[in-house]
């Protein structure tokens, strides 16, 4: 007969909490994912929706249907329409491919959530603005909605380490505090985060566009 192995494996207090925040891999094929990795997606989300609306705003322009002056020609409004609504759709088929799908978090504590979740922010955030910068640089000789698609991406950054680092923060730790026995606690808490990032990117672009 062959003797089960009960050795147990200790896990430090420090390194579980570094698993909260960098991504490790269960029992296959059950995958657990960080929550940097569903906060950079939910930004990777509010980007993508953004743009391609965005996108549908430049169409509508081109076509009279509202008057926002954004393109010039027929050829402008279409073309550039175009490219920025796949950068959109990629920035989306990228987050719903990743553990955004995964609704689930790695603990059950509050205050531990909390701050692996703030500190995800701050990076996500500090990420989108400098890509954000950066991609700025090179869109001088275009049209001038491609400088305003990535003012978009800009202000979700912003949004990012700002409105959603205060505001959603303590939402949803207010929300694990007083629904932490409700069952569908884990399948709002992503989608809650994703309305608050996107409220913040629509008061940050106007900010930097008025």
């Amino acid at each position: 007969m062959h003797e089960l192995d009960t050795t147990t494996v200790y896990v430090s207090p420090m390194r579980r909490r570094l698993r909260l925040f960098w991504p490790r891999t269960l029992i296959p094929p059950m995958r657990s994912w960080s929550v940097l990795g569903t906060t950079f997606d939910v930004g990777l989300m509010v980007v993508g929706t953004a743009l391609v609306a965005f996108a549908a705003v430049i169409l509508l322009d081109g076509f009279e249907v509202v008057d926002r002056g954004l393109t010039s020609s027929t050829g402008a409004m279409l073309g550039s329409s175009l490219v920025i609504a796949v950068f959109g759709a990629f920035a989306i088929g990228v987050a719903v491919e990743g553990p955004v799908k995964e609704f689930r978090e790695l603990s059950a504590n509050e205050i531990e959530l909390a701050a692996a979740r703030g500190l995800a922010l701050v990076v996500t955030g500090v990420v989108l603005l400098i890509i954000g910068r950066l991609a700025l640089g090179y869109v001088s000789d275009l049209p001038v909605v491609f400088e305003q698609s990535l003012q978009i991406v800009v202000s979700s950054g912003i949004s990012g380490f700002t409105w959603t680092l205060v505001v959603g923060l303590v939402a949803l730790w207010g929300i694990r505090r007083v629904f932490a026995d409700r069952a569908w606690l884990d399948q709002i808490e992503l989608p809650l985060l994703y309305v608050v990032w996107a409220v913040g990117l629509a008061i940050v672009f106007g900010m930097i566009t008025s």
